[in-house]
């Protein structure tokens, strides 16, 4: 009988095998992302190209945008992901194969396009992702594999007996579109681009600056009322974010409420709060903590 020890290692090896394999197998498309270029906030807004498009966000070894000439090309990274990590309803212990991701977000009344019109999430997210994937023999398609080799490329993550893990857990990928006259799919607007580039920074700078994140908590908790937070729980639940992730509420509301000035995503009528007392809670949030992100772009 083989030993117990050296049996686990010989499952260890097999798994390993198998996890170099499935991706060999998988990664046939030739699809890739570019090296990362570094810019600044203007930079990035400014790009126009209709291929995918990396940058290093100013200078920040933390930060990385993924700026897509479509959304259903940045759907098809990362609404698998999106369901997993943000959604109610979608499992949170295996990733969805992709006729059980088309009927979700079906169920919720989007599609490729609209499930989300941009991303942030930690590379220890992503981990947890591509491990599950692997654990369910989910097939990935080009766009997530292309993800997930430039993570193992810029070594933010590694693969180790089988199993990714993260080097860089705090690290974030967002992602934005491009520009869109519609032409059949959604329409982003110049406004539409500049809103979610601010809100996907935020978040960012919500994970990656703990003196934000702590005083985002903090206004959370002690200047808004229990009205209010109950208010915004209403209004990202009917998104299907999850109500009862405390820390998502939190990063959801400073980044609504202070960095998305696209009305027909965010307004003072849609999260069922008066104009006057959104807007004393934005003056509140400023005057208290005026090295807020993005400081040169408040409205």
């Amino acid at each position: 009988m083989m030993e117990p020890l050296r049996f686990f290692r010989w499952l260890l090896l097999i798994a390993a095998c198998c996890a170099a394999s499935l991706a060999q197998a998988q990664d046939s498309s030739g699809y890739a992302l570019p090296p990362g270029q570094e810019a600044d906030f203007t930079a990035v807004l400014d790009n126009r190209s209709d291929s995918v498009t990396v940058f290093d966000y100013g200078g920040r070894g933390l930060i990385r945008i993924i700026d897509f000439p479509s959304l259903p090309e940045q759907g098809r990274m990362f609404n698998r992901v999106v369901a997993l990590i943000e959604r109610i309803g979608a499992p949170r212990s295996r990733v969805m194969n992709n006729e059980e991701l088309a009927q979700f977000i079906r169920s919720v009344g989007k599609n490729e396009s609209t499930f989300a019109y941009g991303n942030d999430f930690l590379v220890s997210e992503l981990v947890v992702f591509f491990n599950l994937a692997d654990m369910g023999n989910v097939r990935l398609n080009p766009e997530e594999i292309a993800l997930r080799q430039t993570l193992l490329d810029s070594r933010w993550i590694v693969e180790r007996t089988g199993f990714f893990q993260a080097v860089k857990p705090q690290a974030v990928i967002l992602s934005i579109p491009q520009e869109s006259s519609g032409g059949g799919g959604p329409l982003v607007s110049a406004l539409a681009r500049k809103t979610i580039l601010m809100h996907e920074i935020s978040h960012a700078a919500y994970y990656t600056d703990p003196l934000y994140a702590n005083y985002c908590r903090h206004f959370w908790r002690n200047v808004l009322s229990d009205e209010q937070r109950t208010a915004f729980r209403k209004f990202l639940s009917s998104s299907s974010y999850n109500p009862d992730n405390e820390e998502m509420m939190i990063n959801e509301t400073q980044a609504y409420l202070l960095y998305t000035p696209d009305q027909r995503a965010f307004n003072a009528r849609l999260v069922g709060l008066r104009e006057r007392d959104v807007e004393a809670l934005r003056a509140r949030f400023f005057a208290e903590y005026p090295q807020a992100p993005l400081a040169e772009l408040r409205r």
